[in-house]
């Protein structure tokens, strides 16, 4: 059995994606900063500044899409004050967010002969991604 994957280069995703604000305790986050990436579902990497800071999916359920997964990250309501929404809010430089829709993991994954939904996919990426990257936030 063999899965081929096909991983973005770190130098495809620092120089990649959109810059996300965190919000602070009064402000709303707004799922627009997403363009049309916010009801789309996949893979995410925020970085900082040339270094990845934490990988996730978000695939399913009530926060099933970018917008509504990030939104839980970078607003301190909706976030509950979680130590991952105080460790972006740490940082001292511009955080960008580099997304990968299902449907580009659909492509990037080959499971061959095994059958695989977009799910599974997603969910291999996420956890190459993590292996690889070592992200701080995913360590917490």
């Amino acid at each position: 059995m063999r899965i081929t994957i096909e991983i973005p280069t770190k130098a495809s995703i620092v120089n990649g994606g959109f810059e996300i604000g965190v919000a602070n305790e009064s402000e709303t986050w707004r799922k627009n900063q997403l363009g049309d990436y916010a009801d789309s579902s996949g893979v995410y990497i925020h970085h900082s500044h040339g270094k990845i800071l934490y990988v996730g999916k978000t695939t399913e359920g009530d926060y099933g899409t970018f917008g509504e997964r990030l939104r839980r990250e970078f607003q301190k309501s909706s976030s509950g004050n979680s130590p991952l929404y105080k460790y972006l809010k740490s940082q001292d430089k511009p955080i960008h967010t580099y997304c990968i829709d299902l449907n580009d993991i659909d492509m990037m994954v080959d499971q061959g002969p095994m059958q695989l939904s977009a799910k599974r996919k997603a969910l291999i990426m996420e956890q190459v991604l993590i292996g690889i990257f070592e992200p701080e936030g995913n360590k917490q």
